[in-house]
């Protein structure tokens, strides 16, 4: 090989390898952006951008999704009695636990201090429902906290038809207020954001596992 060849290889490999760190660079940048930083589940402006993505694809193809809105029952104590650090952990190991059950498609996004939402694509009420139920119960008994119980309380809603994602987001907060007010450690759903006339007022509630 000439020195000229080597001299051009070496450039080629040098300009190669600092594009690979500038790429590594950019995609570091795009997961601080959309990434909460204490729990590593996508953040609350990147919710937004999932839902209407899900949104659109029910608009065009009839793709059917579930939003599930997450809230760590009684999580102030939690914070007041064993500390804010304590609380962090929680968190932390609230997302792990969730997200060893998740498929590739969903998503769990933090929208703050201790609520979460899990986004299901192609998902149907009764599937979302079932998943909720599933991941109540795995925190229920999952002894995060050894000093305490920790529970969490889960609203579910369908994307129905023509639904906007704001929308959609008040009927799982709503979903989520149900199962706050109704005892906690349980799910609360709904068909979907904004019912027909004939499901109006139509919920379904899960009770606590006596089990």
């Amino acid at each position: 090989m000439l020195a000229a060849d080597v001299v051009l290889l070496a450039a080629v490999t040098g300009a190669g390898f600092r594009i690979a760190v500038l790429h590594g660079r950019v995609r570091a940048l795009q997961a601080q952006v959309i990434r909460d930083p204490l729990t590593g589940a996508f953040n609350r402006r990147h919710l937004h951008t999932a839902l209407a993505a899900a949104v659109e694809r029910r608009r065009r193809v009839g793709e059917r999704a579930a939003l599930l809105y997450l809230d760590i029952d009684r999580f102030k104590a939690v914070n007041d009695v064993l500390g804010h650090a304590t609380g962090d952990r929680v968190l932390r190991d609230l997302v792990a636990l969730v997200s060893q059950r998740l498929r590739k498609v969903d998503a769990l996004f933090r929208v703050g201090g201790e609520e979460f939402a899990l986004l299901l694509s192609g998902a149907g009420l009764s599937q979302a429902v079932a998943v909720a139920e599933t991941l109540r119960a795995l925190v229920d008994d999952a002894g995060i906290l050894p000093q305490r119980q920790l529970s969490i309380s889960i609203g579910v809603v369908e994307l129905g038809p023509g639904q906007t994602v704001t929308e959609w987001m008040a009927a799982a907060d709503a979903a989520l207020y149900r199962a706050k007010r109704t005892g906690r450690n349980r799910v609360a759903a709904r068909f979907s954001a904004t019912p027909a006339p004939e499901q109006t007022g139509t919920r379904l509630s899960f009770p606590v596992r006596t089990s």
